[in-house]
């Protein structure tokens, strides 16, 4: 699922290491998970979608992308949902609630990665060279 533009293949990357750090978590059914251990999903996520939708959005804006504007506002819908997960119910049923990142996650991964992604990378670069 490579775009072919470095700096989003390795930010693409990283976003499949957390997502791996979550399963690995369901898998043992949270088991002896800690709060710190959550903790750092949730913070990982949220740097993620913090600088890394920033340097995808300067590549795209620097190409002239032009779905632009879209592709913004899809990175500005689920930074909303990452920046709003409820730390205290996580802790409290660190399962279920990772459980719902985690489907979340892969339905964004599916939807938004494989799909606008993909047609955004292949218009940049033809643009880019």
């Amino acid at each position: 699922m490579e775009t072919k533009i470095s700096k989003i293949d390795i930010q693409h990357k990283e976003f499949f290491r957390i997502g791996r750090n979550m399963e690995q978590l369901l898998l043992t059914k949270c088991a002896n998970v800690t709060e710190k251990e959550l903790l750092d999903i949730v913070c990982e996520l949220r740097e993620y979608v913090g600088y890394d939708f920033y340097e995808e959005e300067v590549i795209m804006k620097d190409a002239g992308y032009s779905k632009l504007d879209e592709h913004v506002k899809q990175h500005n819908q689920f930074k909303s949902r990452i920046m709003n997960i409820n730390c205290p119910a996580l802790a409290a049923n660190p399962y279920k609630e990772l459980s719902k990142i985690r489907n979340f996650v892969v339905d964004w991964v599916f939807d938004h990665m494989l799909h606008e992604d993909m047609d955004m990378a292949r218009e940049v670069r033809g643009k880019l060279g």
